[in-house]
C-alpha cells in the first residue's frame, strides 16, 4: 500500500441557523474512489470555532436531540 495520503476539501453552506449536516454519502463516495476497497483511516477535520463534527445515527429526531443537548451544555448567552 502506498504510504501517499488523498485529501478532499468539502464546502459545506448551512446558513446562520444551528443545523445537523449529515457527511455520510460525501465520505462514502471518497472512500470509494480513493481507498479502492483498501483498509485504512478516514480523518474529518472541522477548522472553524463554531463547527464540529459529531458521529451519531441519525434518523427519529436525533439531528434535534443533538441541537438540543448542544443548547444545553453551551447555551447562547454573554458568558
Amino acid at each position: 500500500m502506498s504510504d501517499a495520503f488523498t485529501t478532499r476539501v468539502l464546502h459545506i453552506t448551512t446558513g446562520s441557523a444551528e443545523t445537523v449536516h449529515d457527511l455520510t454519502a460525501d465520505c462514502t463516495a471518497f472512500l470509494r474512489e480513493a481507498a479502492a476497497g483498501r483498509d485504512g483511516l478516514l480523518n474529518v477535520f472541522a477548522p472553524h470555532a463554531t463547527m464540529g463534527v459529531a458521529v451519531l445515527e441519525t434518523g427519529a429526531g436525533s439531528d434535534d436531540d443533538l441541537l438540543a443537548a448542544l443548547h444545553t451544555l453551551l447555551p447562547a448567552d454573554d458568558r
